[in-house]
């Protein structure tokens, strides 16, 4: 995402999610363990989200498919025990940076191209979410303002007993800093799992881009100053904003390439962190 007010345009929009109607049923699959894990598709089009209404409570993982014509990602909230969309409205309303307090980032399917599709993997407690794109549109609108709001519900089901899913076997452990991320400078190509882990004081994210043939990291910088053109990258996901102390994890299968890790979340005068150098470019061979 690229928002300079993360929560802020949310405030007009809540009260879409009453309106938003309940989508199909999760679907499930099997650790090598045996484990039942919840799996969730939720498709991105332009503009709005066809995701459940709801999931079973836990270790979740969560596919997004890009079926539209613009870039797209899906941001995930918790709304903290007690608190209803109405109060999130009223204090989104009043004030948006206080209304913070309300909930909690908990990470989601990082930006992707048309076309693309993007895998994490999260710990949902049972509870209230909310789906969010504030990726913004050619007319610098986000998402979320035309209509990429969508409820979901973590579920506890009575009498459901099983154990609990193991944690996806992790390649490596991205750790969020205020302001860097800890990444080597080489990464092998393919398939692989990173578990993400906000070690900051503020929220932190980790999108991935992959840079045109023969285009560099300045490319990068000078296009995000002054967007014009084709971009000199391509989308291809990442893992959502979450809170310090928050974990989850990254489903990846990386084609060599020259990539770019960045940090678009703005700490509390606006600044973006890859202002702050939150961006950090490697290779994978």
């Amino acid at each position: 995402m690229k928002p300079t007010r993360l929560f802020i345009t949310l405030a007009i929009l809540v009260m879409a999610l009453a309106l938003s109607a309940c989508g199909s049923a999760a679907a499930s699959s099997k650790t090598s363990e045996g484990v039942s894990i919840p799996e969730i598709t939720i498709k991105a089009a332009d503009f709005s989200f066809d995701a459940p209404a709801r999931v079973e409570a836990g270790r979740v993982k969560i596919n997004l498919v890009n079926d539209g014509q613009e870039p797209h990602h899906a941001q995930i909230i918790r709304l903290n025990d007690g608190v209803t969309l109405e109060q999130l409205q009223t204090a989104l309303q009043e004030d948006p940076l206080a209304a913070l307090s309300l909930a909690v980032a908990v990470g989601g399917p990082g930006v992707i191209d048309p076309g693309l599709s993007s895998q994490v993997t999260l710990d949902l407690s049972p509870g209230q979410y909310v789906l969010l794109c504030f990726v913004p549109g050619h007319d610098g609108v986000p998402h979320l303002a035309k209509g990429m709001v969508r409820p979901l519900e973590a579920v506890v089901h009575d009498g459901h007993d099983h154990a609990p899913a193991p944690q996806p076997a992790a390649n490596m452990t991205v750790k969020l800093r205020d302001f860097e991320f800890p990444l080597p400078s080489r990464i092998k190509a393919g398939s692989q799992v990173w578990q993400i882990l906000n070690e900051g004081s503020q929220l932190h994210e980790i999108m991935l881009i992959k840079l045109a043939e023969g285009k560099t990291l300045e490319d990068v910088q000078a296009f995000m100053q002054s967007p014009h053109g084709a971009p000199p990258f391509v989308n291809v996901g990442g893992f959502q904003a979450i809170h310090p102390g928050q974990t989850g994890w990254l489903n990846l299968d990386l084609t060599p390439g020259e990539y770019v890790a960045l940090c678009y979340v703005p700490d509390e005068n606006g600044k973006a962190h890859i202002e702050h150098g939150m961006v950090q470019a490697f290779s994978v061979k």
